[in-house]
C-alpha cells in the first residue's frame, strides 16, 4: 500500500501542478469531490463485503483449492472464481488482497485477475441482448482458456 501511495501521490501533485498552470485546479478538486461522493458508498459496501469474507471464509480451505497444494487445479478454478465475482475494481481489488493474497500461487492469482477482466459473466444478458448469441459464443469460446494459459505462463516465468 505504501508504495501505490507514495505512486498516487506523486502522480496527484504533477496533475495539480499542470492544472494549476492552466487555472483549472479549482474545478479538478471539485470534479475529484464529486466523484468521491459518489464512490463512497460502493466502496464502503466493498470493504464490508470483504471483511465478512475474510472472516467466513477459512484460509485453509482457500489454500487447499487455490494454493501451492492445489497444483493444477486452482488455475481451473481461480478463472471461474474470478469470472462470477461482480463490481469494477473498487470492489474486485480490495476483496482479491484481503481474502485471496495469501492464500494463491502466482498463476492462479493471474488467472483469477485476467478471468475477471475479461470474462466477467454479469455482462452476459447485455451482450446476448446487444451482440448477439453467435458474437458471444465465439467470444467466450476464445476467452475461458485465456485466463488459464496466463496462470501457467506465470507459473512458468515466476514460479509458483
Amino acid at each position: 500500500m505504501t508504495n501505490a501511495f507514495y505512486t498516487l501521490s506523486i502522480m496527484a501533485i504533477i496533475l495539480f501542478a499542470i492544472a494549476y498552470k492552466n487555472q483549472k485546479h479549482i474545478k479538478s478538486v471539485r470534479e475529484g469531490a464529486k466523484m468521491f461522493i459518489n464512490v463512497f458508498p460502493l466502496l464502503l459496501l466493498a470493504f464490508l463485503i470483504v471483511g465478512y469474507l475474510e472472516v467466513l471464509i477459512p484460509e485453509e480451505a482457500l489454500s487447499g483449492w487455490l494454493g501451492k497444494g492445489s497444483g493444477y487445479r486452482g488455475l481451473f478454478i481461480g478463472p471461474l472464481i474470478g469470472a462470477l465475482v461482480q463490481g469494477g475494481p473498487f470492489a474486485f481489488f480490495p476483496l482479491f488482497d484481503s481474502v485471496f493474497r495469501n492464500t494463491v500461487t502466482t498463476g492462479t492469482a493471474v488467472a483469477m485477475i485476467t478471468a475477471w477482466g475479461m470474462i466477467n459473466v454479469g455482462h452476459l444478458p447485455y451482450e446476448f441482448a446487444f451482440l448477439g448469441y453467435r458474437f458471444v459464443l465465439l467470444k467466450y469460446s476464445i476467452y475461458l482458456f485465456i485466463p488459464t494459459l496466463a496462470g501457467i505462463l506465470a507459473n512458468v516465468l515466476f514460479g509458483a
